[in-house]
């Protein structure tokens, strides 16, 4: 996750930007954060039950319940106050971090496709139930990849990079590729289509990138290890024998050690 993402100027993403930028919602992540306060205000005076936001395309399709479209996005993580409070405030300083970071549009272009492809999910297998942690958990991954190293106190006490938050999250993830329901396993898909097309070619641009640097290196660490002077006459070098000088005779251009330069023919 340390790759620093470094947009082309006349992407795709750019070319939306200049045509539709004044569009933008600034403070986005504010907005979101409201809808699930009115989520937690529903769900702890009864109003809703958990059951009735979640996301369920057979029930958008056959009964007319569009605004499950809307009320998956109210679930909290939790409903305890004190935890709610921080996911609120963690929420909202990785969502502002990346508005800074990108910009309103491009902050905005990112939650509205993984919103997209999740409600797409949905309809893909109208039967299974969808929930909104995936896709706000891609916004913590799209985080992780800009600022790896900053460091969040679990527990306010163990302080730990972002970067290793990211790859447990991307672990647990794969891992509910293979052992999830459907329903995860869709959100899952989502979650990564949605971080590839934001980062995809600039990671794949990182990781040949990386590949010549070592490339690179290797070759440099191979010529330091190789002689600079090999005596003409012997085969002496200044890594075999360190306490020798080297000269070059002026009349053939060659290498000889102390012991041979005066020994060749001038």
């Amino acid at each position: 996750m340390e790759v620093l993402i470094t947009f082309h100027q006349m992407d795709l993403i750019s070319k939306l930007e200049k045509r539709f930028g004044s569009w933008a919602i600034p403070h986005l992540s504010l907005y979101i954060i409201a809808i699930q306060a009115i989520g937690v205000v529903l769900l702890m005076s009864d109003r809703a039950d958990f059951m009735d936001l979640l996301l369920h395309g057979s029930s958008v399709m056959d009964r007319g319940q569009w605004w499950r479209l809307l009320s998956f996005m109210m679930l909290p993580k939790t409903l305890n106050p004190i935890w709610l409070f921080f996911a609120f405030y963690i929420f909202y300083l990785i969502g502002n971090s990346l508005e800074q970071q990108w910009g309103a549009f491009r902050f905005n272009l990112f939650i509205l496709s993984g919103y997209l492809l999740t409600v797409l999910m949905a309809f893909i297998n109208p039967g299974v139930i969808i929930t909104n942690t995936y896709f706000l958990g891609c916004v913590f991954l799209a985080f992780a990849t800009l600022f790896p190293n900053m460091e969040f106190r679990i527990y306010f006490i163990l302080p730990v990079k972002v970067k290793w938050l990211a790859w447990i999250t991307v672990g647990f993830y794969i891992l509910n590729l293979f052992s999830a329901d459907i329903g995860a396993r869709l959100g899952v898909i989502a979650a990564f289509i949605n971080y590839g097309l934001f980062f995809g070619k600039d990671l794949f641009l990182g990781v040949k990138a990386g590949r010549r640097k070592k490339a690179f290196v290797a070759q440099q660490t191979k010529t330091a290890e190789e002689p600079m002077h090999v005596c003409s006459t012997c085969g002496k070098t200044e890594l075999s024998h360190p306490e020798l000088e080297f000269r070059y005779s002026s009349s053939d251009g060659a290498c000889y050690c102390e012991e041979h330069i005066n020994t060749h023919n001038h």
